[in-house]
């Protein structure tokens, strides 16, 4: 949205008719919300601006101040719970320039403290650690303000949050010591090492589980045909499930992952008595993850209402993720699944192709025809067969419905996959991030640190834009790519860019919670944050790629950029590089283009 003196007249009405939609039912709300929203923050950003600026007007602070009270009304009718998919904007905005608007930013999240502690505390306890000390100070204030308001069975919740909150930092920032053979420790306990996490459960704090941590919104149904004007309260609909589930402890043996950054698996047992594993992922800004989880919950939505992809049943698994701070998180385990390249590569092991030299020789290929990409690639299919439709052969070998069920499943849901990727520029696609649901055989990615086009910024540049390589290929059935896997694709890219505004809304909050590795620069060998309120360069770079994309131009990858095309067309352009030799050749060689 650019404010400009035109629009300044017309936006106070564009949000109070976003308000009133509201009002009167939710079909549309995820839509809604974050538009309301980003146009506000827009024009008290505008007037902040024009404060400062010489050729300051009062139109701007009339017109935000008028929004912003228009707002402020509204709240007192809308429901509570409405506000709740909006959490991630609203704590993006806490240092907001515009202290009208920041002044109702903080009384909504302290409302939302105040009504949710549950779900709301697991995002504002982790804000108050942010680096970013404005940052931290404003959800500090906004935490010990709803304390403070809070009854007093309500108040050890927050000490345990915030002593929770700081062990499982340690958590994930811990490195056990090694074996006495040398070898790096494969697992831990949490009674010798983090006893003080021990002592801390059973607490009341909840699982941080998507059932329990997703809100639900009223459907248009419930309301009252008798009363159309009367909004449920949050006493008359509960937005989250009723039995709640607590972390009554925690398992013992916390294994170590073997991955470069060494997370670990951390089992909690609930109050329920469900045992629920998460990844304490130490090094990472989450915050991507989370961006991500909110874009596929969103898509999610409007594939189930397009009547082409909901007879295919096209979706996207997504699963919770709590940043703990700007380098560090929790992400949900996401059950019966086992990785892409350990499926593929225990094929090869059982036909003879893969063994102790193996990697050994395949570096020596790539070194000796590095330079000439196609015949590298040439060269070592040669070695490696495509051998993945085996798995779903060896997986449903008695259920011939089961396997061709599975085998659709992955290929629809890979085509979503692979076109939500390009869109939002996700690399680093190789095969430990990419997972294979052993029940149901849907394709299932993690791991979204390398987004918005920043595998082109590697050593070895991505020059593709998603994996499809001939083992995924094997996996898509006879027709390969054409078919099943195509036009799942043309349908993703279809329902994506007519929905565009909507999702971009839901990515526009990372302009305003700039990524550190975005912001951070070095200088004399240590690291200066310089993190900004406002919006960041990068982030409307990334954006602006993004929304080229929604329009049908193929940009960010190998090629130069197109001009529009149709969903049809865009989807063939970018499966054909996506298959080229030359751009799989070009790729990291531990990418493993031969898999």
């Amino acid at each position: 949205f650019d404010v400009d003196e035109r629009s300044l007249d017309y936006v106070v009405e564009v949000i109070q008719h976003y308000a009133t939609s509201l009002r009167h039912g939710h079909r549309h709300a995820y839509e809604s919300l974050p538009r309301m929203l980003t146009l506000w923050f827009d024009v008290g950003a505008a007037a902040a601006a024009a404060a400062n600026s010489s050729s300051s007007t009062s139109k701007e602070r009339k017109v935000a101040t008028t929004a912003t009270n228009s707002l402020r009304d509204f709240s007192q009718k809308l429901p509570l719970y409405t506000w709740l998919p909006a959490l991630p904007q609203l704590t993006s905005r806490l240092c907001h320039p515009h202290g009208e608007t920041r002044a109702l930013i903080h009384e909504l999240l302290h409302r939302l403290v105040r009504n949710f502690p549950n779900q709301v505390l697991w995002s504002m306890t982790a804000m108050a650690r942010s680096t970013h000390p404005d940052r931290s100070a404003s959800a500090q204030r906004v935490l010990d303000r709803a304390k403070e308001g809070a009854a007093a069975s309500a108040r050890p919740l927050f000490e345990q949050s915030a002593s929770l909150c700081d062990q499982l930092i340690r958590v994930c920032a811990f490195s056990p010591k090694p074996l006495a053979n040398g070898r790096p420790a494969k697992s831990f306990s949490v009674k010798s090492e983090f006893p003080a996490l021990r002592r801390l459960t059973p607490c009341d704090v909840l699982v941080p589980n998507q059932t329990q941590l997703a809100p639900t919104l009223p459907p248009s149904r419930a309301r009252n045909a008798a009363n159309p004007n009367h909004v449920p309260t949050v006493s008359e609909w509960n937005a989250f499930p009723d039995d709640v589930a607590t972390i009554a402890a925690v398992e013992d043996d916390v294994p170590v992952l073997s991955s470069l950054q060494k997370p670990k698996k951390l089992t909690v047992i609930g109050s329920d008595g469900v045992a629920q594993s998460f990844l304490c992922k130490p090094k990472d800004d989450l915050r991507k993850d989370l961006r991500m989880m909110e874009f596929t919950t969103m898509l999610n939505r409007l594939l189930s209402r397009d009547a082409a992809s909901r007879k295919r049943r096209l979706y996207l698994r997504t699963f919770a993720v709590v940043p703990l701070t700007e380098d560090c998180g929790l992400i949900e385990w996401v059950p019966h699944t086992t990785g892409l390249r350990h499926v593929i590569q225990a094929l090869y092991v059982r036909d003879g192709l893969y063994h102790k030299r193996t990697l050994a020789e395949v570096k020596e290929t790539h070194e000796r025809l590095k330079a000439t990409p196609t015949t590298w690639m040439r060269e070592i299919l040669k070695k490696f067969p495509p051998v993945f439709h085996r798995w779903f052969l060896n997986r449903w070998k008695d259920r011939p419905a089961a396997w061709h069920g599975a085998r659709t499943a992955f290929a629809h849901t890979a085509a979503v996959w692979s076109m939500v990727g390009h869109v939002v520029g996700l690399g680093d696609r190789h095969g430990e991030n990419i997972l294979l649901d052993q029940e149901s055989g849907d394709c299932v990615h993690v791991d979204f640190s390398c987004l918005f086009d920043k595998g082109l910024e590697l050593e070895t540049p991505e020059m593709v834009p998603f994996r499809l390589t001939q083992n995924i290929i094997d996996g898509l059935g006879a027709g390969g790519y054409e078919g099943v896997f195509m036009r799942a694709s043309e349908i993703t890219l279809s329902v994506l860019r007519s929905h565009r505004e909507a999702l971009m809304s839901v990515l526009e909050t990372f302009v305003h919670d700039p990524l550190v590795e975005w912001s951070a620069s070095r200088k004399g060998g240590a690291r200066e944050m310089r993190e900004t309120a406002s919006a960041g360069g990068r982030g409307k770079e990334a954006l602006d790629k993004i929304t080229s994309r929604l329009e049908g131009v193929v940009v960010g990858v190998g090629s130069a950029p197109s001009l529009p095309l149709s969903p049809q067309g865009q989807a063939r352009r970018l499966i054909e590089e996506a298959t080229s030799r030359k751009g799989q050749g070009s790729m990291y060689i531990w990418w493993m283009s031969w898999m």
